[in-house]
């Protein structure tokens, strides 16, 4: 029986209201964007096609996908209420964060598929022990097919103000889900975690290569490293959002080393494992022609210019047997 886990970066996934608390003027009917019902539901209805198209995959709608850039429960609701949703039957979590725009991640689920035992927001703590007023990470446990499993939603710090005056930010967020999941894994022996989210770093860089441990090969793994198959991915020149007319593949689905095939010959262990370690099958970016225009992902917004499109990022698949 094969599974998909999927991360989507939704772009700015707002609904029409002025929110009293966090800055998202701008997507309201009187902000610099113009953001109304019309285009709020044009949105809605292009994301549901994006998942519709996911659904057509082996296995069907993803058991698990982790989203970012999402306001409140409102968008969530209104997501999953599109008819092109419903047939997945998606539950989800979802903890407001102190975001100064007011975006957070949540997780969807299928309830035939996964049993939530729990969750919670992990705050980021610096390395100088101060926690971080900002997106908190989503993690969540339960049972997935009767398998126990911890997953991590993350969405790290820009590089809007910069590379090097963000990326101790960038960092904190990989320690922090590192101390955590580790905390996880005493707690539930076993326990098989997935870290996935928009990290806005390459696999390559120190936050999740070094901090996070997340590997490019599987050979010769440490049981507390992770491998993640986003690297060669990227090193075949793809990626799932364009950057100085580039592709970059800041986009990351990480898994730990329990969910690797147990050898060479790539025998299923006891439980979940990947389904076949070739990336073109079990690990890829989705992509089909609606979702791109001009060579890019086709995105909502040019600036303030409302271009009606669905995300500026693709979304990124694992596939579990």
């Amino acid at each position: 029986m094969a599974l998909n886990i999927m991360f989507y970066n939704l772009e700015n996934l707002y609904d029409t209201s002025k929110d009293e608390v966090s800055d998202d003027e701008e997507f309201t009917p009187t902000g610099i964007k113009r953001w109304n019902a019309i285009k709020y539901q044009t949105k809605l209805a292009n994301l549901s096609n994006v998942f519709a198209a996911v659904s057509g995959l082996p296995g069907g709608f993803p058991a698990i996908v982790g989203v970012s850039e999402i306001e409140n429960d409102t968008v969530l609701e209104d997501l999953l209420s599109q008819k092109r949703m419903e047939a997945a039957n998606y539950r989800y979590v979802h903890y407001d964060s102190k975001d100064a725009r007011g975006v957070d991640v949540a997780l969807f689920f299928r309830p035939d598929k996964f049993k939530l035992l729990g969750s919670e927001p992990v705050k980021l703590v610096l390395r100088s022990g101060r926690e971080y007023i900002g997106r908190d990470v989503l993690c969540v446990w339960g049972r997935l097919c009767d398998e126990m499993f911890c997953f991590y939603v993350c969405h790290f710090l820009s590089r809007r103000a910069g590379v090097s005056s963000s990326e101790g930010f960038r960092r904190a967020g990989a320690e922090t889900v590192r101390d955590h999941a580790l905390m996880m894994r005493q707690k539930y022996p076993g326990i098989k975690i997935v870290v996935m989210g928009d990290m806005n770093d390459t696999p390559d860089e120190a936050s999740l290569s070094v901090l996070l441990r997340a590997r490019e090969n599987i050979q010769n793994i440490d049981p507390l490293e992770y491998f993640n198959p986003m690297w060669s991915m990227m090193d075949d020149g793809l990626g799932t959002s364009v950057h100085n007319h580039e592709w970059t593949m800041f986009d990351n689905i990480i898994v730990s080393q329990n969910l690797l095939p147990v050898d060479a010959g790539y025998r299923d262990a006891k439980g979940l494992t990947l389904a076949k370690f070739d990336k073109q099958y079990w690990a890829h970016v989705f992509q089909r022609s609606f979702m791109m225009k001009n060579g890019k992902p086709f995105r909502s917004y040019n600036g303030n210019v409302f271009s009606g499109g669905y995300s500026d990022h693709l979304p990124i698949l694992v596939r579990l047997n």
